[in-house]
């Protein structure tokens, strides 16, 4: 919407250094911010724009390869269970799944999504010395540009679907992405493989279907 800057008449046709300051202050600085709509005719038509000028995107629908965690990952599990992270390989902390350059980013708005299915064992939420109401464990999820946390948030319990979003600006320049997930530290007495078995450790959690989305936008 154009706004008219009111002044106060000179005599002899003057000018004042405050007029164009006025005007600026009057419109905003909407010159910063054209839309489509007042932009000349065909002015970002595809045939007058390069790849990538107004947005980019990535994608990977099985992230990592096959959509599967593995870098947490026991094959010495009882046969009806997935090779996945027990409390014979889990560090504790967060543990990353991988990371992803993005690279070409122009500077703007980046909006990343990160979805999985998650398994979280829970069948000792209650400990046999703990004396208390079961506490079901969780599965935590977060996302990481260059090494600072975007989003994080607290997911499934049992077996459930998980989506994690989050959205910042950021300069030009490539960046990095790490996905992360984290699981909640066994109870003192918290079962973690069948008595007397060999090769029977128990699961606590298993992730799987994942995969990212990222946008990004500069104009």
């Amino acid at each position: 919407m154009k706004r008219w800057t009111t002044r106060q008449a000179l005599s002899g046709n003057l000018t004042s250094p405050a007029g164009f300051n006025d005007e600026f202050r009057n419109q905003q600085s909407s010159i910063t911010t054209l839309d489509r709509t007042q932009l000349p005719t065909a002015s970002v038509d595809e045939s007058n724009l390069k790849d990538y000028a107004i947005h980019r995107i990535w994608y990977d629908k099985d992230f990592p390869t096959g959509g599967e965690q593995t870098v947490d990952k026991d094959t010495s599990v009882s046969v009806n269970m997935w090779q996945s992270s027990t409390a014979q390989v889990h560090a504790g902390g967060w543990t990353s799944i991988g990371t992803v350059p993005l690279t070409g980013f122009s500077g703007g708005s980046l909006f990343l999504e990160w979805t999985f299915n998650a398994y979280v064992q829970n069948i000792f939420a209650k400990g046999a010395n703990d004396g208390r109401p079961g506490s079901p464990a969780y599965m935590r999820a977060r996302i990481l540009v260059n090494g600072v946390v975007i989003v994080e948030r607290r997911g499934t319990s049992y077996h459930e679907h998980m989506r994690v979003t989050g959205s910042q600006q950021f300069p030009p320049g490539d960046l990095s992405v790490d996905f992360q997930f984290r699981l909640t530290e066994l109870s003192q007495d918290g079962a973690v493989n069948v008595s007397g078995l060999l090769n029977t450790n128990l699961m606590q959690a298993h992730l799987w279907n994942s995969r990212y989305l990222a946008f990004g936008r500069w104009r």
